[in-house]
């Protein structure tokens, strides 16, 4: 699996009543999108940072998304954005069923100091031992062999459950929607 995310800075005059507007009509063009595992609609409103999340089957799954008129939709109204990926090293579901209303991601530098296979494993056991805490609807491992960097991404029930990270960087999202094991997708 591959896991994906672009974050755009929306403009000034684009207030939270249109945040809510642009995912509810966008939405529902994923219905039966391809290798799409997962989609997260994540919103900082402090910052004002719109930033999707993907899980993907594969990585040609992504790149036919990057290529296709959906990712042009995002390009016509915000711009290009960047966008990041990462190797799924661990995902799995913890006890909540209900829909998440808050993400977590912290990313830290992989040291050199140490080989990254056992770093990794360490990670997974960690992963594993927090898959029972109440509140978690999702918890994954990602690895970006790029810039050597993990990412440890958690979905909530709710900001005030959150199990507190220590990171390089820490950020916190709303989560506007979400979609899980969508019709359609592989």
């Amino acid at each position: 699996m591959l896991a994906m995310q672009y974050m755009v800075r929306l403009p000034q005059d684009f207030d939270d009543t249109q945040i809510h507007q642009h995912v509810a009509s966008r939405s529902q063009l994923f219905d039966g999108c391809p290798g799409l595992r997962h989609k997260f609609y994540l919103y900082d409103s402090e910052e004002r940072v719109y930033a999707p999340f993907y899980i993907w089957e594969n990585a040609q799954f992504a790149q036919e998304f990057l290529l296709n008129n959906l990712f042009n939709g995002v390009t016509a109204t915000f711009g290009r954005p960047r966008v990041r990926s990462w190797q799924v090293v661990a995902f799995d579901y913890g006890p909540a069923r209900e829909n998440p209303t808050y993400m977590c991601s912290a990313v830290d530098k992989v040291s050199s100091a140490h080989p990254v296979g056992a770093l990794m494993e360490k990670e997974k056991a960690d992963h594993q031992s927090l898959l029972k805490t109440p509140g978690l609807y999702a918890h994954m491992v990602l690895l970006d062999p790029d810039r050597w960097e993990k990412g440890l991404y958690s979905l909530w029930q709710s900001r005030e459950q959150a199990v507190p990270v220590k990171a390089d960087c820490v950020s916190d999202y709303e989560v506007l929607e979400s979609y899980r094991q969508m019709r359609g997708a592989a």
